[in-house]
């Protein structure tokens, strides 16, 4: 065990930005490096089982009911581990996401729109994942620091692209740059699509407010106003969420504590573990 421990330090210490399949002045570093992107990830996975055939996806093949903020903790955890990872790092995600979404096909319900066969392998699907990843993460940022412009959206949005290739999504696929995203996103919440079957409404109170386990119910409970206040208005109505005023109250308290507390607590607290731990890797290999 001491000579792996060895073998691990001495592999740590020889670590180079080169070694990274993002460098630590890349807008995805910059920009999701502190969990900010938390405040809308909520959001973010209820506008994924907005989709009918990813709501479908879910139900089928996870165990929604019981771990309805798995999802959540789980992109998450993929998501950094390859934007903050190494190149061996993240082709090891790879493997493993193509794995995992190899065995995501089926049938969909009925009345679902769309041919009756689905497949997590499905561009259009892995590019609305991906779209709704691209908003929460610039909302949250925009949320606590400071709004950015136009050429820091784009290379965030070209950070993302290439970040998409390791879901098994094409960067020729879908918008070619930010401006075309921004007319792809806005089509798609202001459409017919997103919460049209009772399925979406369904996966999506479990992921709101959880049962199982009581974690995660009392979890639930407190931060149930971030997905219903961050959410389209269209889109929380045909999934069945109400705003109230006690969530906007809570979302009103965010806005004014969430700003202060990024900037006066610790980097342990306030970044993801991966980037904390990326940035200490990259810190004691120049030393």
């Amino acid at each position: 065990m001491g000579r792996r421990k060895e073998l691990l330090c001495d592999m740590a210490d020889s670590l180079t930005v080169d070694d990274f399949v993002f460098s630590p002045d890349s807008e995805i570093w910059r920009v999701n490096r502190y969990a900010n992107g938390l405040l809308f990830g909520p959001a973010a996975v209820l506008l994924q089982v907005a989709h009918p055939r990813v709501a479908q996806g879910v139900a089928d093949h996870s165990d929604f009911q019981d771990d309805a903020l798995g999802r959540l903790r789980r992109t998450l955890s993929t998501v950094n581990r390859i934007a903050f990872g190494t190149i061996e790092e993240a082709e090891e995600m790879r493997a493993r996401l193509s794995a995992v979404h190899g065995r995501v096909q089926g049938k969909t319900s009925e009345g679902m729109a769309g041919p009756r066969g689905y497949s997590a392998f499905e561009p259009d699907l892995l590019l609305w994942v991906l779209a709704t990843l691209i908003d929460a993460s610039i909302k949250g940022y925009e949320f606590v620091w400071e709004p950015l412009g136009p050429e820091r959206r784009e290379r965030f949005y070209r950070d993302f692209r290439r970040f998409g290739t390791y879901f098994g999504l094409g960067e020729e696929v879908g918008p070619a740059n930010y401006g075309e995203f921004v007319g792809y996103y806005e089509e798609m919440l202001s459409g017919d699509l997103l919460g049209s079957h009772p399925l979406c409404a369904e996966v999506a109170a479990a992921v709101v407010r959880p049962q199982h386990p009581w974690r995660d119910r009392v979890l639930g409970r407190m931060v149930d106003f971030l997905p219903i206040e961050t959410v389209p208005f269209a889109i929380r109505k045909r999934l069945g969420l109400e705003s109230t005023g006690w969530s906007r109250f809570r979302m009103g308290v965010l806005q004014r504590v969430a700003p202060v507390a990024f900037r006066v607590l610790p980097k342990r607290v306030t970044y993801y573990p991966e980037s904390y731990r990326a940035e200490k890797r990259l810190k004691n290999a120049e030393r």
